[in-house]
């Protein structure tokens, strides 16, 4: 079978195990302060918080449903994707999508923000933004697959988000403009078309 001859399989070099561990005793400390034993709900929490600081939503929802965070001063409530910047496709990833939630996406009361990352802990740029149509899109792949034993996931990515929806591209405390500019235009070159360095914000901006 084909899927005997794929992967890359190495010898594990003796770092990677011993070092390893110390990273994964101190995150076990972070879980037992806070609760939270499930690992990769866990560094999605941590995430969703980094990125709701920043965008001024300052609830974190600790329970798997409803959305990742909001705003205790504006009732608005934020839904957070996360993306490598290794990624092939930069964007964000619906995944068990119901008509319920597809159509939230279409309430004045959600934003929606895709965090780029380098590495677990280092953000490149964040997109956020509104649009009726994203729920409309969400909705309309939905309802396509309800009838079959497809598994509702949608992928929509960050060029969309700024060319279709509008989506403002977020530049972190930490990071330059230019920096992030020229990461998206090598990414693709067309969102030049769409977006000017100028156009970028940073956290003050919001």
């Amino acid at each position: 079978m084909d899927i005997f001859q794929k992967g890359d399989y190495r010898p594990i070099p003796r770092s990677f195990k011993t070092k390893g561990i110390m990273a994964l005793e101190e995150l076990t400390k972070f879980q037992e302060e806070f609760k939270s034993y499930d690992t990769d709900t866990t560094i999605n929490e941590i995430r969703d918080s980094i990125v709701g600081n920043y965008l001024n939503y300052d609830l974190l929802n600790f329970n798997k449903h409803g959305f990742d965070a909001k705003n205790s001063k504006t009732g608005k409530f934020l839904e957070v994707k996360q993306c490598s910047i290794f990624s092939k496709r930069l964007g964000g990833t619906w995944n068990d999508t119901n008509e319920e939630k597809a159509r939230a996406f279409s309430d004045d009361r959600l934003f929606t923000a895709v965090g780029i990352w380098k590495g677990a802990a280092d953000l490149q740029f964040i997109v956020y933004g509104q649009h009726k149509g994203l729920g409309k899109y969400l909705l309309r792949r939905v309802k396509a697959v309800a009838n079959s034993s497809t598994r509702s996931t949608q992928n929509i990515g960050i060029e969309e988000m700024i060319k279709k929806y509008k989506f403002k591209v977020i530049v972190p405390p930490d990071k330059d403009e230019n920096f992030v500019y020229k990461i998206l235009v090598n990414y693709k070159k067309s969102i030049s078309t769409h977006l000017k360095l100028s156009d970028l914000l940073t956290i003050h901006d919001i």
